[in-house]
C-alpha cells in the first residue's frame, strides 16, 4: 500500500524512459515519514519529487500509463491524493464540499529502478565542497526540450519555477514549494536556493523493491 499527492506522480511520469528499467516511476516510503517518488530517461533527465504528506509499506516501480497519468494531473481548483494497493489505483480529487475517487489498473515493473540515489549522493558530495560563488557560476549548454517538458509539468502546480545551475552539474528546476526538483544534465548566475534536506534522505536511501 502507497499514498501520496497524485500530481507529483504524473510530473514523474512524464520523465521515464522507453525501455526497461527506466520505463517506471519508483515510489518509495521513507520510514520516518513522506513518500519519494523518482523518474529518469535514461540518465538524460531525472525527476525527483518528496511527498512530506504521504505514507506508505512498500516500494512500488509503476509503469504509468494514459488513464493514470490524466486522473492523477494536479489541478488548481482541488487537491489530489492516489492510493495504490495490489494492481489497483485510486485517485481522489478533493474539493471543498466533495470529492470523487476513480479507479485504474496499472502495472508494476518486475525490473529495479536505475540507482538515481548514488548518482545523486555524488552531485551531493561535490556541491558540499563548492563555495557559494562557484555554485551560482553557470556551465554548459542544455536541450531546450528537456527544460521545455520539466517547465510544462511544473506549471500544473504553480505559475512560477526556480531555476539554478551547478558549476560542472545539472541544472535544478525547482517549483516554489520545493517538492519537487526536475534535473536537467548539462545559461545568467542567479543565487541557488540550498539543497532540500529530503534530497539528502533521498540519496541515503536504499529502496528495495517489494514484490
Amino acid at each position: 500500500m502507497l499514498t501520496c499527492n497524485s500530481a507529483l506522480l504524473a510530473i514523474a511520469s512524464e520523465f521515464t524512459g522507453s525501455y526497461a528499467p527506466y520505463q517506471a516511476v519508483e515510489l518509495t516510503p521513507d520510514d520516518r515519514g513522506g513518500v519519494f517518488l523518482a523518474s529518469t530517461d535514461k540518465g538524460n533527465v531525472a525527476c525527483l519529487a518528496y511527498d512530506p504528506s504521504g505514507e506508505g509499506d512498500e516500494t512500488i516501480n509503476l509503469l504509468p500509463n494514459s488513464e493514470l497519468v490524466k486522473a492523477s494531473r494536479g489541478v488548481k481548483t482541488a487537491n489530489r491524493t492516489v492510493f495504490i494497493e495490489g494492481d489497483i489505483a485510486r485517485v481522489t480529487t478533493h474539493r471543498k464540499s466533495t470529492s470523487e475517487t476513480k479507479e485504474v489498473s496499472i502495472n508494476r515493473s518486475a525490473v529495479n529502478s536505475p540507482n538515481l540515489a548514488k548518482a545523486l549522493k555524488d552531485c551531493l558530495d561535490h556541491w558540499d565542497k563548492l563555495d557559494a560563488e562557484s555554485m551560482s557560476a553557470t556551465a554548459g549548454r542544455y536541450n531546450l526540450t528537456y527544460i521545455q517538458r520539466a517547465i510544462k509539468g511544473l506549471s500544473t502546480l504553480n505559475a512560477s519555477v526556480i531555476l539554478s545551475s551547478f558549476n560542472g552539474g545539472p541544472m535544478r528546476i525547482e517549483e516554489s514549494s520545493g517538492e519537487i526538483v526536475i534535473l536537467v544534465m548539462p545559461q545568467t548566475a542567479e543565487p541557488i536556493p540550498p539543497i532540500p534536506q529530503w534530497l539528502r534522505k533521498f540519496a541515503a536511501n536504499t529502496p528495495q523493491l517489494v514484490k
